[in-house]
């Protein structure tokens, strides 16, 4: 049986081929002339992150009817490849939010929870990003120390994590932790009481 998406790498639509040129010029216009400074400042260039948004690009793989540009995997590789070539730091940063929250966000939330996060997130008003990595664990799962218990109709978080891409930026995050021994993702608004982050962490690259 043939790969639809390894066909499509090949045989590229024109819808493929105008937004890679899409985001192609607004890489050479946008991207580029901001790369160095903002991977030697260590900080998100959060206003030029918007213009993603703008672009229709921060809901990539969300159907349209909700809010997104209801577009195929490979189209997010093309925006990922594109973003990839002048700021790699700007890209990462992308991948957290369009791909790591927003994606799985939408495959997994209720409708109320949609309704609350997907515009803002679609529209860059909010930053996200995903909560996975452990000071001793890493990105092994199995290893996470957080936990969760329910308080009444809250849930409790206690846990810290590490290198996380959009932490200093953003406004929500997935957030894994562990229920009785079981992995599950919790969404954390960066006000809910206790949450907090620390100063940025310098890095031998893609610190942008």
């Amino acid at each position: 049986m043939q790969n639809p998406t390894s066909d499509a790498l090949f045989h590229p639509t024109d819808e493929h081929k105008m937004l890679r040129q899409t985001v192609a010029d607004f890489v050479r216009k946008e991207v580029e002339p901001q790369a160095a400074a903002h991977d030697e400042l260590g900080e998100l260039n959060v206003a030029l992150f918007r213009k993603l948004g703008e672009l229709g690009l921060l809901g990539i793989t969300i159907p349209e009817e909700d809010g997104g540009a209801g577009m195929d995997t490979l189209a997010a590789v093309i925006v990922h490849e594109e973003l990839s070539k002048s700021d790699p730091g700007f890209c990462l940063a992308y991948l957290a939010h369009s791909m790591l929250f927003v994606n799985n966000f939408y495959h997994c939330a209720n409708d109320e929870q949609k309704q609350r996060y997907l515009p803002k997130t679609i529209s860059g008003e909010w930053v996200a990003g995903m909560g996975m990595t452990e000071p001793g664990a890493g990105t092994d799962v199995l290893g996470m120390s957080t936990t969760a218990t329910l308080d009444g109709d809250h849930w409790v978080l206690n846990g810290t994590k590490t290198y996380i891409t959009n932490g200093c930026e953003g406004y929500c995050f997935l957030v894994y932790a562990k229920v009785d021994g079981r992995i599950t993702a919790f969404v954390v608004d960066r006000d809910c009481p206790g949450f907090s982050t620390s100063n940025h962490i310098d890095k031998l690259g893609m610190r942008g």
